[in-house]
């Protein structure tokens, strides 16, 4: 399969907080989507491409994958939306600060 827009959903959005308690114009998303494609097929660089109008660096992608077999949950961080070239994902972690 490829990439369905219709299936790709902002659940949330927020700005970006500075260090001086301000926010500046820049802001995160969240997404949620749902798609019969497995988890490799995702993840695979350009699959959002087109999406890249709504994408930005930073938003996270609440995915459920593989609907049509074993259901998979995964979440990622959008890492690069160029004006040309593929958007690019990259598996979310968090580490202890």
């Amino acid at each position: 399969m490829s990439f369905c827009a219709r299936a790709l959903h902002r659940i949330s959005q927020s700005m970006v907080g500075l260090a001086s308690g301000i926010a500046k114009q820049a802001q995160v998303s969240g997404w949620r989507y749902a798609t019969d494609d497995a988890a490799a097929t995702v993840e695979t660089a350009g699959y959002f491409n087109a999406a890249r109008s709504i994408l930005a660096v930073g938003d996270s992608i609440e995915a459920h994958m593989a609907m049509g077999g074993t259901p998979v949950l995964k979440f990622y961080v959008v890492t690069a939306v160029p004006a040309t070239g593929n958007v690019t994902i990259a598996l979310a972690a968090t580490a202890a600060g």
